[in-house]
C-alpha cells in the first residue's frame, strides 16, 4: 500500500511539477462567526517585500505539501483561526524561500510583522521548519513552529525560534525533530503512533489536533506578552 501510493505520489509529482511553482492565491475566507537546517539564503536577492497585513499585529503563514491537494486541513485551520481575528497566508510549500526575505526586510521596517507562526503538513511541514530556521537566522522572531508530519530526515532547530511542535508519526512517515545547538527555546515531539485514526494524508484535518492548534494561537495573539 506505501509503496503504490510513493509511486501515485511521484508520478503524479513529474507529471504536475511546474504548477508548484506557481504562487497559489488565499483562500476567501468565510464570513466570521461568534465563537471560540538552513543556510542562511541572501536577502538582497530575493523577492520583494511580503504584502502587509493590517488586521492585528503578528502573521501566521501555511505551508501546503505536495501539489496543494494533499493538505487541504490547512485550508480549513485558516478559516478557522481567520474566524478569531488571526491573519493567515495559505500558500504551497515551495514559496517560502520566495517570500521569507521579504518578511525579513518587512520586519526591519515593521516590528508589527510579529509575532510570526508557521504551520506545515508534510513537506510543508519541512517548509516550516526551514523557514523557521530562516527566519530566525536572519533576525526575526518565530514565536512558533506547528509541523504536521514532515517527511525529511535530520531536521533542527536554529537559535532564535522560540517554540516548536511536532506532531508526527514514526510509524510511518513523520520524523523527529531535534534542537540544534545553543536552540534555548521549547521543543515537543508529539508521537502519534497510538493513533490508528489518523495517518500522514488526514493528520492535517484532525479536529483534535486542529483545536490545540488553536488554543495555542488564541493565546499567543491574545496576549502581546506571551
Amino acid at each position: 500500500m506505501r509503496g503504490t501510493l510513493i509511486a501515485i505520489l511521484a508520478f503524479v509529482g513529474l507529471a504536475l511539477g511546474p504548477v508548484l511553482a506557481q504562487d497559489v492565491p488565499t483562500p476567501v475566507p468565510r464570513p466570521k462567526v461568534t465563537a471560540p537546517a538552513t543556510a542562511v539564503l541572501p536577502v538582497a536577492t530575493r523577492a520583494p517585500a511580503a504584502q502587509p497585513v493590517a488586521e492585528s499585529d503578528g502573521n501566521v503563514f501555511m505551508l501546503r505539501g505536495l501539489m496543494n491537494v494533499f493538505s487541504l486541513g490547512m485550508d480549513t485551520l485558516a478559516r478557522k483561526l481567520r474566524a478569531q481575528d488571526i491573519p493567515v497566508r495559505v500558500m504551497n510549500y515551495t514559496r517560502w524561500r520566495d517570500i521569507a526575505p521579504g518578511i525579513v526586510r518587512e520586519y526591519q521596517a515593521d516590528r508589527s510583522v510579529a509575532p510570526v507562526v508557521i504551520i506545515g503538513h508534510s513537506l510543508g511541514a519541512d517548509g516550516a521548519i526551514n523557514m523557521g530556521n530562516f527566519l530566525a537566522q536572519n533576525g526575526v522572531p518565530v514565536r512558533l513552529v506547528v509541523a504536521f508530519d514532515g517527511v525529511h530526515e535530520g531536521h533542527t532547530v536554529s537559535p532564535g525560534v522560540q517554540e516548536v511542535i511536532n506532531y508526527y508519526k514514526a510509524d510511518g512517515w513523520g520524523k523527529l525533530v531535534e534542537p540544534s545547538p545553543g536552540f534555548k527555546g521549547k521543543l515537543t515531539n508529539i508521537d502519534l503512533s497510538d493513533r490508528s485514526e489518523i495517518d500522514h494524508l488526514n493528520i492535517e484535518k484532525s479536529p483534535a489536533l486542529h483545536a490545540e492548534v488553536i488554543a495555542r494561537l488564541t493565546g499567543i495573539f491574545g496576549n502581546a506578552e506571551d
